[in-house]
């Protein structure tokens, strides 16, 4: 089985919670204005560009009736450009495996899902010291994650089937380098959901049904 889908929740911003999940790319940009103390003029302060996309294939293999495994691999990368052609690289990377349980084969079969894995995200910002010198700087993170998912299955031929899924993952930070000591000994769990559209292409459709 070879899959892949969409996050119709979107991923978020580039400082959102590491929850990646579907295939996408965006472009945009945001243009910022100040006032002007003196007059109460509006003037301009800073602009940016951005562009976004993020991959998530996954391979399946049925062991038997209804039941399949496979690996996973989710890959997400923001990139913000300010008007000084400065850069900030926001990316994660994560490789999981997975096992899903239909229950029938009818036109619409209803299936749960569970799934964990492990990587590391990396964010490489711009910034300026208390002393005005301007710096990179880079913050690795490890991840580790499991994953929980309901849905169902529409069979639009025998060998692609049209998935609804309601995605529910909980994932634990923890810094790997960083330049604040107040941090250096933490670590953040987070729990996200997502609804996800995916397609599902059986390469043999003669599964043991």
């Amino acid at each position: 089985m070879l899959e892949g889908g969409i996050s119709l929740s979107g991923n978020g911003r580039y400082d959102s919670k590491p929850f990646t999940e579907g295939f996408g790319i965006s472009f945009g940009t945001s243009d910022y204005f100040t006032e002007y103390y003196l007059t109460g003029e509006e003037i301009f302060w800073n602009s940016y560009k951005t562009s976004n996309y993020s991959l998530a294939p996954r391979i399946g293999y049925f062991l038997f009736k209804n039941f399949v495994v496979g690996p996973d691999f989710r890959y997400r990368r923001n990139t913000w450009t300010n008007y000084f052609e400065e850069k900030d690289i926001y990316k994660t990377e994560l490789y999981g495996f997975f096992a899903r349980k239909y229950f029938g084969k009818n036109k619409v079969t209803p299936f749960f899902e569970g799934g964990f894995g492990f990587g590391k995200s990396q964010m490489s910002t711009n910034e300026t010291s208390s002393g005005g010198g301007h710096y990179k700087r880079i913050e690795q993170r490890d991840q580790s994650y499991l994953c929980g998912t309901i849905g169902a299955s529409y069979s639009v031929i025998p060998k692609l089937k049209i998935n609804l899924m309601a995605k529910f993952q909980h994932t634990k930070e923890k810094p790997i380098n960083t330049e604040s000591f107040s941090t250096s000994h933490t670590k953040t769990l987070n729990f996200d959901s997502a609804l996800v559209l995916s397609f599902s292409y059986f390469l043999n459709r003669k599964i043991k049904e």
